[in-house]
């Protein structure tokens, strides 16, 4: 990885960069703002016809998809298409890239970081207290949410990872266009944004389990809003942790092969 200088300088300048359109940040608000109360308004039917479904409260229900919608961007789930390193392998920025002395991949993470951190200032507090205002929801007071911080980072550091294998197959592809299409759709259905995990039927909860997908948004989010305690969340940091190094080894081995072949091919 080398001197930690250079990644902080491009962390730095993502931040600056999202911190450049403030405009479209307060449209993100109230996109995030506009779902959060479409997802409010149906679970308050749902639990209105089926008080106490599968052990949840209509209050816990509505502040998990408050803090998932404040944290969309703060994980990464839908980054910029435009600027990523499939687009510059396309384009052949990469190129400029390789000239700097730093490995990509930690690079594209620490830019990750940068982003997360403008929207965890910028993006995350409007939206939150919008459903804490508006529905009077308020995470319980445990210890355990003392530990948020670090699954939130760990999240991050997945979601870098799976974006970064996906972008990746530009190497050998002439886009990454479909990859990351997938890798939408496969968060959204196995991360828990739409449905929390815990409605989900034992035999498909079992395979959220082992994806790394839980590990983007579900997470932190069941953490912050106390749905994970005891074996649950120690599994849970685990399950971070375990495939955020899964996934570091596989983006660095599939850089060292995608590099040989840009070489090869006098890229």
């Amino acid at each position: 990885m080398g001197s930690l200088r250079p990644y902080l300088q491009f962390a730095r300048l993502a931040f600056q960069r999202r911190a450049a359109y403030r405009l479209a940040n307060w449209t993100g608000v109230a996109v995030n703002v506009f779902f959060l109360l479409v997802h409010a308004q149906v679970l308050l039917a749902f639990f209105r016809a089926k008080p106490g479904a599968l052990g949840w409260s209509p209050q816990e229900a509505v502040l998990y998809f408050t803090a998932s919608e404040a944290l969309l961007m703060v994980v990464g789930i839908f980054p910029d298409y435009r600027y990523n390193l499939s687009e510059r392998i396309r384009t052949g920025e990469v190129v400029t890239d390789l000239a700097r002395p730093v490995t990509l991949y930690w690079r594209d993470v620490a830019e990750r970081f940068g982003t997360a951190l403008y929207y965890l200032l910028a993006r995350f507090p409007p939206v939150y207290l919008t459903g804490v205002l508006l529905y009077g929801v308020t995470p319980p007071l445990q210890l355990e949410a003392l530990l948020f911080p670090l699954s939130l980072a760990l999240a991050i550091g997945v979601s870098g990872g799976l974006w970064y294998v996906a972008c990746s197959s530009a190497y050998f592809r002439d886009t990454a266009n479909g990859e990351l299409s997938a890798l939408v759709f496969a968060s959204t259905v196995f991360g828990g944004v739409f449905v929390p995990l815990d409605f989900y039927p034992s035999a498909l909860l079992a395979i959220t389990n082992v994806l790394p997908f839980r590990a983007t948004l579900y997470t932190p989010v069941a953490l912050l809003t106390g749905k994970l305690s005891g074996a649950g969340l120690v599994f849970g940091l685990l399950h971070q942790a375990l495939w955020l190094a899964a996934l570091s080894a596989l983006a660095l081995a599939i850089e060292s092969r995608g590099l040989r072949r840009l070489a090869t091919q006098g890229g």
